[in-house]
């Protein structure tokens, strides 16, 4: 099953980036791979995991806030790192980054409050240490 496809330019011109995570047997795995390979604009693919690499999630959330609740919703927040990045009225919305698991918590903390709205991005990763997918010149 497809869980999330990001796509995003590089640092090299005309070169963009795909992200394609995946819920799915080391066989179907292998199959999606074969089958990236055959198009034509496809240059490497790789398959990372949580040992080797680094990924992060966005998510923006509105969250119901008045003058007597934003205190509580502000430290909630800055306890997952995540920021204020629009104040109304009677609500505020709040950048956080991570992987699926402190999104999670960082939304059930959030729910108390009442979510009045949210987006979320998939997945985007890299590789560890100095190794790049792109080619040696």
């Amino acid at each position: 099953n497809l869980v999330s496809l990001v796509s995003a330019k590089t640092a090299k011109e005309g070169i963009n980036r795909l992200t394609v995570v995946v819920d799915a047997t080391p066989h179907a795995v292998e199959q999606i791979t074969k089958q990236l390979y055959k198009l034509i604009q496809v240059h490497k693919v790789l398959e990372l995991d949580d040992a080797t690499s680094v990924g992060r999630q966005l998510l923006l959330v509105k969250v119901n806030a008045d003058n007597l609740t934003r205190p509580q919703v502000v430290d909630a927040a800055n306890l997952f790192r995540a920021r204020v990045i629009d104040v109304a009225v009677d609500s505020v919305i709040i950048e956080a980054t991570g992987n699926s698991a402190k999104l999670k918590a960082f939304l059930e903390v959030m729910d108390s409050f009442g979510i009045r709205e949210l987006a979320r991005s998939g997945s985007v990763a890299l590789s560890r240490g100095a190794k790049t997918m792109a080619k040696s010149e």
